[in-house]
């Protein structure tokens, strides 16, 4: 397997996952409907945005039923091109084709596991569903909340004149 091939597709899953990303946040802080939930986005997992969105939506009153099905499909597809993404980035280190079992240390035991290692081609697969998945949420909410839907995320960095998220500890940047 060609390692340089293989470290490629794998900046394309980092790219797509990073996209993905900046769609849920903005989907977040859309279905939330407030500026601040950039506070509380900021310090969630791809994983935990996804399922709390889903959560979202299916007790948001103002979504009609067909608008809300078609959204949680897409968040649906989030949950298995993220899911993916985890795999393929955990267990990409590899370099033969196929199931290799390994043996993990850690500082307490080790355990074996299985790990299956994918090709380029199956790395870019994964980065597709990944742009996928993010183009399909991105299409749902703006059927739910019109073309603007994405601006609330920005709304507080544009005030604050910087991101939430980088905030450490709760310290302003110039502290």
């Amino acid at each position: 397997m060609d390692v340089d091939e293989l470290q490629h597709a794998l900046g394309g899953v980092v790219l797509e996952s990073a996209f993905l990303e900046r769609v849920l946040r903005a989907a977040f802080s859309a279905l939330i409907d407030s500026k601040y939930a950039a506070v509380v986005d900021s310090r969630l997992t791809a994983a935990t945005m996804i399922e709390d969105c889903e959560r979202i939506t299916r007790h948001h009153t103002d979504i009609p039923a067909a608008e809300k099905d078609r959204l949680l499909a897409a968040l649906k597809a989030c949950h298995q091109a993220n899911s993916h993404r985890n795999r393929v980035i955990h267990d990409a280190w590899a370099t033969r084709p196929g199931d290799v079992l390994v043996t993990l240390h850690g500082s307490r035991n080790s355990r074996d596991v299985m790990v299956t290692v994918r090709t380029p081609a199956e790395v870019r697969q994964v980065a597709d569903r990944l742009a996928d998945a993010a183009s399909a949420v991105k299409a749902a909410m703006t059927a739910v909340f019109g073309p603007e839907w994405d601006r609330a995320e920005d709304q507080l960095r544009q005030e604050l004149g910087r991101d939430v998220g980088a905030d450490y500890r709760g310290q302003r940047p110039d502290e």
